[in-house]
């Protein structure tokens, strides 16, 4: 640049050359006609003279200055290149066409400002850059040799300026500023072209001062403050790199506010080039910028122009925002993450184990949570809104946040509202709160959880990143969740506190509450239900927060005494945010009820076999009942014939039916079974039975009607509600009716003029049926059956007269007259009913054949015999098969008789060897017969003995009657004498009192000793003399 700079003179020059241009610009200054606009071929003080700068230099005219009362005028480009988030290479390219030469020393003489200005200088304006140029190699002090040359203030001023331009962008290094011959700088329309800044003074003939401009390049290295910068505290310059590019992947937007200060005279033109992985998506603020394509269109930069040429009055302050965006490769797009995607995996243990101590364990597995989903919990933001728009944070967003110091994992666990699961569940027992404890973040996951975990380790699908994937196919994706786990202080609850009113449509499940649900399931039952779509939102859905997509999988662990019909230990219900939930739960017990056993009368179970003597079901038997009949017929007289023409019989009727288990047809749990939910059970034990009366009293229990007779009274129709205060007082109001029945019964037959039926009192009949409510509750906590069930049906002793209803005169005038026949009158009368009829039916026929047998009867010393023994049918299987043939009720049991005194059944046998006699300690005979199942109708054979006693016991009104007869007529006799007597005595006594010897009295004889209160005399007879 030889050419630029002008001759070296010596101090004595410039003083003489001072007193030469004063001169010549005095007389410029009196001659106005040569300093016209038109401009100067030369300007004078660059002449090349001793006295002058030398060096080349174009007329100077304010057509030719851009920048109009502006001492400055420089169009710089500045190229910032982002090497990292906090560090930027900075190149700055300026075109220096005019410099304010305030700062350059040279020029601040008066005499130096005359020559100026007779170049068309003034005060309001720069040197042009040929002036520049030419004074280079000046001192700026020109009294002092070793000031600084006017390049080298320039130099200091340029890059001065350059620093305060970059001290709002954080620290800097030093400027390095170097003169350039060529620089490229967009013109006006932003047509970017080269500037060239080399002079050949042979070629600089254009005549404008300002052309061509001096040129300058400077680099600087810069460093952002992260806090300022990004909004963020405590994350080193390392992590935030890493930091950044995670969230760019994840589809966010960074960003950044660079403010610019634009000097009078100035015009830049910024370019901001993003780090490597990102891409500018909008250059925006106070300059509107545009998106540069680069590479071929892998990526854009953001471009600003601020033109600040013509405005004399200050500093323009300027902002460069730009928004950067991720650079997409070949290997790693930006993460597609849908708000329909799933956000949440909730898994929740309820471990029912020991249920004295039960708790909760809630493990959530984090896929993605969408931002308006976080704002709305109150989580914390990774960073500030105004720098950084983050749509969604993915499972690796949480991983690379929490080891890049991004995000306090604590405000994330703190805020999302699935604290209160533990509670909610506990709401389904009243009273019981539940506390759960703070939430832990796994490292590592473990099955049967995905993997994933804050620590998880990437492999597949990931070409760089080790705990968070930054570069590949699953590159800060939601394939790896991570986990936080809770779990709860240990409190009380037991499997149907939680089941409870939970399952839906099952209303008799719904309504089991505390061990009682242990007693169903241990008894055998096997429960399956599938829970509703509503049920599941309302069970499990309402624990999840609102907003997100989240599954949860509930897991109960059943208590040790049940499990599922599978032998599992685990009901695991699933809430999906798809609407495919599985609700299918299926119970039974571990320690269920076992009915191959033997059951014995008096022997406990366990010293009961199948060859235990009292034993009355056998192992094989899954129904086991017993009956016990006792029959007492106390009399059967017709010794009153004559005054009742009929006969009577006075008996008491006990039946005991004991149930201990009975094999459960299906239909009966139709009516508790729905479409999704059904009920199976192979055995009712007795335990059981009593349980599902205790539940059917809280909840809705199972009725169960039927009909007494066909008649269409109220008391015909009858409903059984099986609970356990219900069925007692059913059984106290079906005697009522069961006496109502016979009592209507007995009217029709009266009212029946055709029957032959007269008069029909049953007032003295009765009947009591006992369920006692005692035998109806659960004593221990053991399902078992053992303890039967006992329904007793008796008949208080009633006297039964039936016979002739006609007077004795009605009876004669029928006879004397031959016309109208005899009525049937019956005082009392056999119910109807099926358990009596089996005994009683072979009673009358045995009463006829005694009858028939009487006339033929021999008499012996024992009494009178039948010559011949009767034979009898016994409908004994009536008496075993009991009960709907599904329910393969059998029953053991024995039927006993007593017969009345003096009537006694001899060479008693039965077909089948099941009947056997005794007698009583009354001398009663005892007849029992034993039933046993399976057992077909029998045929007893027998003889029949009535006793003198009984035969005397029917005669002996009869022969009374004849006593007193007797009596009577001797009565009679003796009295007629006694008259005789006296007639007698009293005539003696006359004559005698008539006779002159007058009355001589009787020796006594008799003395008499006492007489008693009931008019009896004792006397003695006296011995003469």
């Amino acid at each position: 640049m030889a050419e630029r700079h002008a001759k070296t003179h010596s101090q004595y020059e410039w003083g003489r050359s001072a007193i030469i241009l004063s001169v010549l610009f005095m007389v410029q200054a009196f001659a106005p006609a040569a300093v016209s606009d038109v401009g100067f071929d030369e300007m004078t003080i660059c002449q090349d003279s001793p006295s002058t700068l030398g060096g080349v230099c174009d007329d100077r005219t304010d057509a030719d200055d851009g920048t109009t009362d502006v001492t400055d005028w420089v169009e710089g480009m500045f190229h910032f290149n982002m090497t990292s988030p906090t560090e930027i290479q900075f190149q700055a390219s300026w075109a220096i066409r005019e410099w304010n030469k305030g700062g350059l020393g040279l020029f601040n003489s008066v005499s130096m400002t005359t020559a100026l200005q007779s170049d068309n200088i003034m005060s309001n304006d720069g040197l042009p850059a040929d002036v520049l140029r030419s004074s280079f190699d000046e001192n700026t002090d020109p009294n002092d040799s070793g000031s600084p040359t006017v390049q080298e203030s320039l130099l200091a001023e340029i890059d001065g300026t350059i620093s305060s331009f970059l001290s709002n962008w954080g620290g800097s290094s030093t400027p390095n500023t170097t003169w350039s011959d060529k620089i490229f700088v967009p013109d006006d329309l932003g047509v970017v072209s080269a500037v060239d800044c080399e002079l050949d003074p042979l070629l600089d003939s254009d005549g404008n001062a300002f052309e061509p401009p001096i040129c300058i390049s400077t680099n600087v290295n810069i460093t952002l403050p992260v806090s300022s910068t990004y909004g963020l505290n405590g994350v080193s310059a390392s992590n935030l790199d890493t930091a950044l590019e995670g969230l760019l992947v994840m589809g966010s937007q960074i960003t950044t506010n660079f403010d610019v200060r634009v000097q009078p005279g100035h015009k830049g033109v910024y370019a901001i080039r993003p780090p490597s992985y990102a891409t500018v998506v909008d250059a925006g603020g106070w300059a509107f910028g545009e998106e540069i394509s680069e590479a071929g269109g892998a990526y854009q930069s953001g471009l600003w122009s601020v033109d600040n040429r013509n405005d004399p009055n200050g500093v323009l302050q300027a902002d460069l925002d730009m928004g950067m965006g991720y650079r997409q490769s070949e290997t790693t797009g930006v993460v597609d993450v849908s708000p329909l995607d799933r956000s949440l995996d909730v898994r929740v243990s309820v471990d029912l184990s020991d249920e004295e101590n039960s708790f909760i364990e809630v493990i959530v597995g984090i896929y993605q949570i969408q931002s308006s989903s976080l704002n709305s919990w109150g989580v914390p933001p990774l960073m500030p809104a105004d720098k950084a728009t983050i749509p969604v944070i993915t499972s690796d967003g949480i991983r690379m946040a929490y080891h890049t110091g991004l995000l306090d994992l604590s405000d994330l666990s703190s805020n999302i509202p699935i604290s209160g699961i533990g509670q909610a569940l506990a709401s389904s027992k009243e009273g019981l709160n539940v506390a759960m404890g703070e939430f832990t973040w796994t490292h590592v996951s473990q099955a049967p959880q995905d993997p994933g975990g804050l620590n998880y380790t990437h492999s597949f699908g990931c070409i760089r990143g080790q705990y968070y994937c930054m570069e590949g196919s699953v590159a800060m994706d939601d394939s790896y969740p991570v986990y936080m786990r809770s779990v709860s202080h240990t409190f009380p609850l037991s499997l149907a506190d939680l089941l409870g009113g939970n399952l839906g449509d099952s209303g008799f499940m719904n309504s089991v509450s505390g061990d009682d649900l242990g007693k169903l399931l241990n008894s055998g039952m096997e429960f399956t239900t599938v829970l509703s779509d509503s049920t599941m939102e309302s069970f499990i859905g309402d624990l999840l927060p609102s907003g997100v997509n989240a599954d949860l999988t509930m897991s109960i662990v059943l208590p040790t005494w049940a499990s599922t019909i599978g032998g599992g230990n685990t009901i695991d219900l699933s809430y999906r945010a798809s609407g495919n939930h599985d609700g299918a739960i299926s119970l039974t017990g571990s320690e269920a009820f076992s009915w191959d056993h033997s059951i014995c009368r008096d022997t406990a179970n366990e010293g009961c076999f199948d060859n235990t003597p009292d034993m009355v079901c056998p192992s094989t038997s899954k129904s086991c009942g017993y009956i016990d009949v006792d029959w007492d017929l106390e009399e059967a007289s017709f010794a009153s014939l004559p005054l009742t023409k009929g006969g009577t019989v006075e008996f008491a009727l006990k039946v005991e039916l004991t149930i201990h288990r009975i094999a459960v047809p299906d239909a009966l749990f139709e009516s508790l079974s729905t479409g999704s939910t059904t009920l199976n059970l192979d055995v009712l034990p007795a335990d059981l039975f009593r349980a599902l009366l205790d539940i059917g009293s809280r909840g809705d229990p199972l009725e169960v009607e039927f009909s007494l007779c066909d008649n269409g009274r109220s008391f015909c129709d009858q409903k059984i509600p099986f609970t356990s205060t219900g069925l007692p007082a059913y059984a106290n109001s079906l005697e009522g009716d069961i006496e109502s029945l016979i009592s209507h019964a007995s009217t029709e037959l009266m009212e029946d003029e055709s029957n032959g039926i007269g008069n029909v009192d049953m007032s003295a009949f009765s009947v009591d049926i006992e369920l006692p409510y005692d035998m109806l509750i659960d004593n221990d906590g053991v399902v078992g059956d053992e303890r039967g069930i006992v329904l007793s049906v008796e008949i208080p002793r009633v006297r039964i007269t039936t016979g002739i209803d006609n007077s004795w005169f009605e009876l004669i005038k029928m006879v004397q007259s031959g016309s109208g026949s005899p009525e049937i009158g019956i005082v009392a009368t056999d119910p109807a009913g099926a358990l009596l009829a089996p005994f009683l039916n072979p009673m009358v026929a045995a009463m006829n054949g005694l009858t028939g047998a009487l006339s033929a009867s021999m008499v012996s010393a024992d009494g009178l015999r039948t010559p011949e023994s009767i034979s009898i049918d016994f409908p004994s299987s009536r008496l075993s098969n009991v009960g709907p043939e599904e329910m393969g009720l059998d029953l053991f049991g024995f039927v006993t008789l007593t017969l009345p005194l003096g009537i006694e059944l001899e060479d008693l046998s039965s077909s089948m060897g099941r009947v056997t006699s005794e007698m009583d300690n009354s001398s009663r005979q005892v007849i029992t017969y034993k039933i046993a199942p399976g057992m077909t109708d029998d045929k007893l054979e027998f003889n029949v003995l009535l006793t003198p006693m009984w035969v005397l016991s029917q005669i002996q009104y009869y022969l009374i009657g004849l006593i007193l007869f007797a009596l009577w007529r001797t009565r009679r006799r003796m009295t007629k004498r006694k008259r005789k007597r006296r007639a007698a005595s009293l005539e003696a006594l006359e004559e005698s009192v008539a006779s002159p010897m007058g009355y001589i009295p009787p020796q006594p004889t008799v003395e008499v000793l006492q007489v008693s209160d009931n008019g009896i005399v004792v006397k003695r007879r006296l011995v003469a003399g």
